[in-house]
């Protein structure tokens, strides 16, 4: 008691020492807890501080519980952060609150009130593969002939799903575009500016005019294959990303008792980032605030920082919550706590073109400095070619860590496009310089993906010898330099018999490819190439390997494909009509000083120094696209003007101490290019120019070589990130206690392996024990009957070979009748069943003199919630096995299924502080009695130290790099002998 009562004291403490911080207007906001408050948080004003101290005072002052409190950000970077935050105030209490981006809300209601949406059970997420298939379909209706123009069928395709989104996100029907395409075409045709007047078209409508006319028609063809894309989509059971929001949003305007019980489970609403809200999200925010009469809602947003919205419809958003409820206070917050004074006068000049002269006085608010930063001109460098300005850039970064060395100083270079991303990273990479960056890579272009299609290319047609020769001269089939020479005369001398001979593994390749499973086929391809080696030798190459996988799983899985022929030309197809395929990839850890980014990404985020090159029009101003549709909220030439500017001000406002604004005159062929306009309306008095003199190519006066430890260094930074990002599961654990080389690339690298006989029976089962809770009558009969479905509809699309699929088909359907015997009691628990619940918890520690905190989490099959004990539930698809096997006490045994246990009482721990928290086994295969047991074992504070041991071992390991270098005693391991080929 007395632990507690101090671990309160000192949350008390770090309460009032943060609050005696705030300044009037943010002690205001935090203080006024009752009633709409929209406060206008311009950059480095404190919002995030200004949320968890008033999510922290409406605890302190009402009896409130946690879980009533709900508050809505973008994205799940600022959700943890706000989390993170509320943590050091309130400590563990910070994990009850509900804080979610509008999706993981929407999602969560529909799993928490899942009788109120029968028609989303067992739905599962559409893929892009999907998606454009279901496109293509129907668009072979005569119909939507319009929509298919001759010689290129799918050019709409792309442009139709982009469309289906926005309607989703402003909330549009079909109905509703067509009330608006027919308003359109009558305003038009009415429009007397519309008719001609002068000769043979005297009269008649303008070309102009009938061409927007056309647009409006089209729009309206759109508009009835988004109804029957809808329909098609809910026969399939398919959900795409911005469902979760339309069916919340439907169902709290149709379903009054649901909009009641959400609406009293939340006292008080708080919004961030709400100048980027779309109507979806804002019909969401009204509905459920809409309970009183003076709802306790609080918003914080920035209008100039609106970056994914356009001006018309962000000033409407947040005018609009204040001619609803008219009592709303508008609390603007003055003082700005990251930048200098000089950084946010120049920034304000240049927002100040956004708006007409008297135009949102409330909204328009110059923040006054209170950084400790001494006020430095903006560095405005104008550079004779963009080479000279490369070479400005590295120098200045080069600068910046030598004389900020492991003084916790940071750095950002903000570019408008990833591929200005790619090209600094590279640049950096070259002159040896740390940095992190998040980058877009085109899995078809990428050296990897460009390899491996040009040997499916021959695969599918061997009359393509020249794809073959390509394989040899990249180095595949594992032969050398002279014999790939060799080898490549023979082939363009005809002497294909003789290129079999010595390349086996291509003739094998074709001879196995009919009886193969599809997935494994393809991966079996990478390895007997001799691709798979090149794969697992950098990061990248494997993630680029797993976007081809993953792609390959999709097309096969949509289209049933069992034939891996047929996939391979499906594949290649895809790829011919794709152009492009992107995947993220992270490079450096979090911990560099220097971050590349682009200005979307830097949003929320600040640093010491900030760099922005390629400020030019041609890199910052996107050309204005027409549309192929005409949507109720179109935007104009200005509107993309000031959405350019918006984001320039925000990359600008990143910076604590200085920014420097590089601009190349032309490029090495030339090519000139235009100054930003926005550089011009930066206030004069805080910018310095500077004129720097034409270089030759910068990228051949830093090449170098890159060095083993660099390469390996990179691994480690990759490893890191995977951590901090991701988190830790008890699967990534157990491989390491298995073996740290299978950690490394199961866990780390995740390297894709084909479907298993083992694994697809697993998810099987685990789908159909997850439906069982569905069931409304829980007897045996109806028991059985879903675990027979399940398992027949799951391995229609399974990946497996046919014969293996039939196989596992007839052993499930054998085994249901027993293992639904088996658990009708189970089913029968009377407690509040969650099944397949996401947990995660935060865990942090020491190591190589660096603070590191990640999440540990993973996906509970089932947690069933009494009055005083929680039960957590595992499946398993194998026969029962005894205590001492289960805890690796055994010769064979090797205590996996023991430290999961211990695992997710750990992640339990902090949210179930007061009830007793009791993990369980279940076997589900049968054994010769026809039984599965239950098996849940005591676990003890020794079994949970053990565990923590385990986890910091592992968190070591990364961090001193010991995890390349460490092996199992295994003899032959087919991990380690990867290592050591490739790593050691």
């Amino acid at each position: 008691m007395k632990s507690n009562t101090s671990l309160k004291e000192k949350l008390e403490e770090v309460f009032d020492d943060k609050y005696k911080s705030l300044n009037k207007e943010q002690k205001e906001a935090v203080d006024t807890i009752e009633g709409p408050v929209l406060v206008v948080a311009g950059p480095g004003t404190g919002k995030t501080t200004l949320l968890t101290l008033r999510i922290a005072n409406i605890l302190r002052k009402t009896d409130t519980p946690p879980s009533g409190i709900l508050a809505l950000t973008f994205t799940d970077v600022g959700v943890k952060v706000m989390r993170s935050k509320l943590r050091e105030i309130i400590g563990s209490r910070a994990d009850e609150v509900r804080i979610h981006t509008f999706h993981s809300f929407a999602s969560s209601v529909i799993s928490e009130f899942n009788d109120h949406f029968p028609h989303l059970s067992r739905t599962s997420q559409i893929t892009e593969v999907e998606q454009v298939s279901i496109i293509r379909e129907l668009l072979k209706q005569k119909k939507f002939t319009k929509l298919r123009p001759l010689g290129d069928p799918d050019y709409y395709v792309g442009k139709i799903i982009s469309g289906i989104g926005n309607c989703k996100k402003e909330a549009w029907t079909s109905e509703i575009l067509k009330k608006f395409l027919s308003s359109s075409i009558k305003k038009i045709k009415d429009d007397p500016e519309s008719i001609s007047t002068r000769g043979v078209t005297k009269g008649l409508i303008k070309a102009e005019y009938l061409k927007k006319i056309d647009k409006c028609e089209r729009t309206a063809i759109f508009a009835e294959l988004f109804d029957e894309y809808e329909n098609r989509k809910k026969k399939e059971k398919k959900m795409d990303f911005d469902d979760l929001l339309s069916e919340l949003l439907i169902a709290l305007e149709k379903d009054e008792l649901l909009l009641r019980l959400i609406q009293e489970t939340y006292l008080y609403m708080l919004v961030d980032e709400h100048q980027d809200t779309n109507d979806s999200q804002n019909k969401i925010i009204y509905l459920l605030a809409n309970f009183f009469d003076t709802p306790n809602l609080f918003v914080v947003g920035d209008e100039k920082q609106a970056i994914y919205r356009f001006q018309g419809a962000s000033v409407e958003n947040f005018l609009k919550f204040q001619n609803i409820w008219k009592n709303m206070k508008v609390i603007p917050l003055v003082n700005n706590y990251r930048s200098h004074q000089s950084i946010l006068d120049a920034s304000f000049a240049m927002i100040e073109n956004n708006y007409n002269e008297g135009q949102y006085p409330d909204l328009r608010i110059q923040l006054t400095s209170k950084s400790s930063e001494k006020n430095k001109p903006i560095d405005l460098i104008v550079a004779e070619n963009t080479d000279a300005m490369d070479e400005y850039l590295m120098d200045g970064l080069d600068e910046f860590l030598k004389e900020n060395k492991d003084n916790g100083k940071t750095a950002a270079v903000i570019v408008r496009e990833n591929r200005d991303v790619l090209n600094i990273l590279s640049l950096a990479q070259n002159r040896g310089l740390e940095v992190s960056a998040e980058r877009g890579i085109d899995i078809f272009s990428h050296p990897i993906g460009s390899l491996y299609f040009t040997l499916l290319e021959y695969l599918i047609d061997p009359t393509k010898v020249e794809n073959l020769a390509e394989t040899f001269a990249a180095g595949l089939w594992n032969i050398d330099f002279a014999k790939s020479a060799e080898l490549i005369k023979k082939l363009r001398a005809g002497f294909l018999s003789e290129v079999f001979k010595e390349v086996p593994a291509l003739k094998q390749l074709q001879d196995i490819s009919f009886k193969s499973g599809v997935i494994d086929y393809l991966i079996l391809m990478s390895e007997s190439s001799g691709l798979s080696k090149m794969i697992v030798a950098n990061p990248v190459s494997v993630e680029v390997w797993r976007g081809i996988v993953s792609l390959a799983q999709d097309i096969a899985s949509t289209k049933e494909i069992t034939d891996p022929r047929e996939l391979i030309k499906e594949l290649v197809a895809y790829k011919i009509s794709a152009e492009k395929k992107k995947i993220k990839v992270s490079s450096g850890t979090s911990t560099a000083q220097i971050r590349v980014t682009t200005a979307h990404g830097s949003k929320g985020l600040e640093y010491d120094y900030v760099f922005l090159p390629y400020a030019m029009k041609e890199f910052w101003m996107r050309k204005h696209k027409s549309s192929s549709f005409v949507f109720p909220l179109d935007k104009d030439d200005k509107d993309e003007e000031r959405d350019a500017r918006r984001l320039f001000y925000v990359a600008l406002t990143r910076a604590r101490s200085h920014a420097t604004i590089l601009v190349g005159q032309k490029n090495s062929l030339g090519k000139e290019f235009t100054p930003l306009q926005f550089i011009d309306e930066l206030h004069k008095d805080h910018v310095l120019s500077k004129h720097i003199p034409a270089k030759k190519d910068v990228r051949t006066v830093l090449s170098f070589e890159k060095s083993e430890a660099r390469e390996k260094k990179e691994i480690i930074d990759y490893a890191k990130n995977i951590i901090l990002e991701k988190g830790l599961s008890v699967t990534a654990l157990n491989h390491y206690c298995s073996c740290p080389s299978e950690f490394y690339y199961k866990s780390i690298l995740k390297v894709p392996e084909a479907p298993s006989p083992s694994s697809e029976k697993g998810i099987a089962m685990h789908k159909a024990l997850s439906y069982c809770w569905e069931l409304k009558i829980k007897k045996v009969t109806n028991i059985e009957e879903t675990i027979i479905s399940t398992v027949k509809s799951y391995f229609k699309t399974s990946l497996l070979p046919s014969f293996e699929k039939e196989e596992i088909i007839e052993e499930l359907v054998h085994q249901a009748p027993m293992v639904a015997s088996a658990l009708e009691n189970y089913f029968s628990n009377p407690g509040k069943v969650m099944p397949e619940k996401w947990v995660e918890t935060i865990y942090s520690g020491n190591f190589q003199k660096e603070v590191v905190k990640f999440e540990l989490h993973g996906q509970l099959d089932a947690l069933i919630e009494g009055e005083n004990k929680v039960e957590v539930y595992d499946y398993k698809t194998r026969e029962g096995m005894s205590v001492n096997a289960i805890k690796g006490e055994t010769k064979d045994s090797d205590g996996n299924y023991f430290r999961q246990l211990i695992f997710y009482r750990m992640l339990l721990e902090n949210k179930y502080k007061d009830k007793e928290i009791e993990p369980w086994l279940i076997f589900i295969k049968p054994d010769s009695k026809g039984r599965c047991p239950l098996v849940s074992l005591p676990i003890s504070k020794d079994d949970i130290l053990r565990v923590r041991t385990e986890i910091d071992s592992l968190i070591e390991s990364v961090w001193s790099g010991s995890f390349l270098t460490s092996f199992c005693s295994e003899a032959g391991c087919k991990w380690c002998e990867m290592k050591k080929q490739f790593l050691v």
